[in-house]
């Protein structure tokens, strides 16, 4: 008989001497091919005793304040003999009475796999606050720069992709088309502004990176290396594309307002300013406050704003040495100021440090200058005596600062981490050290240590089922409504991306979905169209994110490979930082299913089924998401020898305490996986459910029945086991 102890929070419980105590444990129940997380459970009784009252604190009596939090799950751990056997919490359910006395306490033990729940609630990616580090102006610098910035390079963790939110883009070297078109052809000596517009494109984040900040947003929360990594280019190189409202960022109220750190500052009268004339902020020289005249009494710092609208508001925040001193909101011209005695920021005849001004606005304003002036106050002076200017001229447009967090596309914290499992069939659990072992299933069953069972099995019972009872399983994504992707699907009668699997069109039962909560998209790679046999391929590869009526569109969170083509035969293209001037780019970022655009054999991708490859026309890229990451595990369940295996097994302590759900049970010769394991801590007692592979025998009685002779009940499936005379 084991010793089964329960501690919640540090402290030992008493448990009732006649209590069985089970823990179910199972990482990939055959019937449910798309469980995401492990988890166990057990629900038992304790008494209500002195010691477990003291530590519920007599939860039964509701005139108590401040005693046991029911509405919560605290650390418990289940031990052994003395040895730890799992980590977890424990929820108090609710408490028996008998004569209005307490006699027990329901409570149940949740395994800590389970928490990832708990601890991220209904949060959403906008929630993780670390993401703020990755805050950038959207500006058409930027937007280029990231354009053309190497998603390869670990830390490039931003990048822009050629994925247009409304405009159809394409490729003619045979027509200077009109001003704001979408031809992509750039016209050298020409003066046609046509091309790709900045604000056509967002920027992608990599999904690494949403990792990242998830762990630190929620320190309990620690993955393993496993698969998490930078080394694995299939999930490390995956970006997922800032889409958060349809149409243009910014569009609707998702950015009500334009934040812009005044920028471009140009140096006037030379002396104690810093030689800055370029950077958001300006820095005033420490030996500021040693210039004056004869006879001053102060000095002044003014900000001067000139503008002709007269119309719209506008916000004026000045900090210094990164301290709010001043914010107003104005219409029109507006002059700030200081003196000695005071003024809009302060008292400042020491204005020795760094000076940012930030200008918000909802719609574009025009400033003609914006000066910054130090002199000497004193009014014996003559005029600008001591002046001191750094100007800048400044248009407060729809650039603004792009707040990654609240760019990203409205999804769940924990919806995302379950697609992210069922795209690459991830398994999950808690190891020792508290962090989240995180990688493939396959990954997983190859860390398997062998146990052979064979003498702790009990051969009065066991059965025998159908693996899998379904006629087809079907891997697909939630979103298949943009432009090409629904296309596709009406013009080849078959959804993009998917995969069907079925070994016979014969086999009973319905079809089983697998279904990621992502927009999966069909990129298209540009012919020049001045050959009208489409024959002459560009290098640009782009997506098109409208719906069928070619509407801009949101839908669901979209997951791609940025890849830069770059080099002397890479096709330049026409971009356009404002819709009168363009600029040649030989170097961008385009979209990709496939971590390569070349065409190589097995190149990992994002599809179920192998497609067609946008980008080579080629149907090579066999490295799909079927056959990298399930192909393993459900043909196996599919195989006509695959059972569902049910045995009974008095297991030693030896085992109960080492085990992995990855670990092969052994049974005359023959092994088995282990689907799911119910043990019963008091008296060892195992309920275990083995799937068959494909070392296993073709009929499992034949295993049993060397330990003794068995009967086959056709009505029922079950194999009743005589032990031989």
């Amino acid at each position: 008989m084991q010793v089964v102890e329960l501690y919640i929070s540090n402290q030992r419980v008493d448990l009732f001497k006649d209590e069985s105590v089970s823990i179910t444990d199972t990482i990939l129940n055959a019937k449910d091919v798309a469980k995401v997380f492990t988890s166990f459970s057990q629900q038992f009784s304790l008494p209500a005793n002195s010691k477990n009252n003291f530590i519920f604190k007599h939860y039964y009596n509701w005139d108590i304040v401040g005693g046991f939090d029911a509405r919560i799950r605290v650390s418990a751990i289940l031990k052994l003999n003395g040895v730890d056997y799992k980590i977890g919490k424990v929820k108090l359910n609710s408490v028996s009475m008998k004569d209005n006395k307490a006699y027990s306490y329901k409570v149940v033990f949740y395994g800590d796999t389970i928490t990832l729940n708990d601890i991220l609630g209904e949060d959403k990616l906008a929630n993780l606050d670390s993401l703020d580090a990755e805050n950038i102006i959207y500006n058409a610098n930027n937007i280029k720069d990231l354009l053309q910035l190497d998603p390869s390079v670990s830390g490039n963790d931003l990048i822009t992709p050629l994925i247009s939110h409304t405009k159809q883009l394409y490729y003619n070297s045979a027509s200077h088309s009109t001003n704001g078109d979408g031809n992509l052809y750039y016209h050298g000596g020409t003066v046609d502004y046509h091309g790709v517009l900045y604000s056509d494109l967002k920027y992608a984040i990599r999904i690494h990176r949403i990792i990242q900040a998830i762990e630190t947003q929620y320190t309990s929360i620690v993955f393993s290396t496993d698969f998490f990594n930078t080394s694995n280019v299939a999930y490390h190189g995956l970006f997922m594309w800032l889409h958060r409202k349809s149409g243009a960022v910014g569009n609707g109220d998702q950015v009500e307002t334009f934040p812009n750190s005044v920028t471009g500052w140009t140096s006037g009268a030379s002396g104690v300013w810093s030689s800055i004339t370029s950077a958001a902020t300006l820095t005033v020289n420490s030996n500021f406050q040693d210039y004056s005249n004869s006879g001053a009494t102060g000095t002044l710092l003014q900000l001067a704003l000139v503008t002709s609208d007269t119309v719209n508001a506008y916000q004026v925040e000045v900090f210094k040495n990164g301290q709010s001193v001043s914010v107003g909101t104005y219409t029109g011209p507006k002059t700030l100021s200081s003196t000695s005695g005071g003024g809009d920021f302060g008292s400042t005849t020491q204005a020795a440090g760094e000076w940012t001004v930030v200008i918000t606005v909802s719609v574009a304003i025009a400033f003609t200058q914006i000066n910054w002036t130090v002199r000497n106050n004193a009014p014996s002076d003559p005029p600008d005596t001591d002046l001191f200017q750094l100007t800048s001229t400044f248009i407060a447009d729809d650039s603004f600062e792009f707040i990654v967090k609240l760019q990203t596309p409205d999804i769940k914290i924990i919806d995302l981490l379950t697609g992210l499992f069922k795209m690459f069939n991830l398994i999950a659990y808690v190891k020792q050290d508290g962090s989240i072992y995180v990688d493939t299933l396959d990954s997983f069953y190859a860390t398997a240590t062998t146990y052979d069972i064979t003498k702790y099995i009990d051969v009065k019972t066991s059965s025998v089922n159908v693996a899998l009872p379904y006629r087809e399983i079907k891997f697909k994504y939630d979103g298949l409504k943009t432009f090409l992707a629904a296309q596709y699907e009406q013009l080849q009668v078959q959804e993009w991306g998917t995969e069907y699997y079925s070994t016979s069109t014969n086999l009973d039962g319905g079809v089983y979905e697998v279904k990621l909560p992502f927009e999966h998209m069909l990129f298209e790679r540009l012919a020049n169209l001045s050959d009208v046999s489409g024959q002459t391929l560009t290098t640009v590869q782009y997506g098109f994110c409208v719906n069928d009526n070619q509407q801009s569109y949101i839908g669901k969170p979209i997951l791609f490979y940025p890849i830069l083509k770059t080099g002397g035969a890479t096709t330049s293209i026409s971009f356009l930082p404002t819709t009168t001037s363009r600029e040649q780019l030989t170097s961008y970022n385009v979209a990709s299913n496939s971590v390569s655009l070349s065409a190589v054999t097995n190149t990992a991708n994002i599809n179920f089924g192998n497609m067609v490859n946008e980008y080579t026309g080629l149907t090579n890229f066999t490295g799909t998401l079927y056959n990298n990451y399930y192909n393993n595990y459900i043909s196996n369940l599919f195989l006509e020898s695959s059972r569902v295996n049910q045995v009974t097994a008095y297991l030693p302590l030896s085992i109960i305490l080492n085990y992995t759900l990855a670990d092969i049970f052994v049974i005359n010769g023959k092994q088995f996986r282990i689907n799911s394991l119910k043990i019963n801590l008091t008296n060892n007692k195992s309920q275990i459910e083995l799937i068959t592979t494909s070392e296993s025998p073709t009929v499992f009685s034949e295993v049993l029945a060397e330990n003794g002779d068995y009967i086959f009940s056709e009505d029922n499936q079950e194999f009743i086991i005589m032990e031989s005379s």
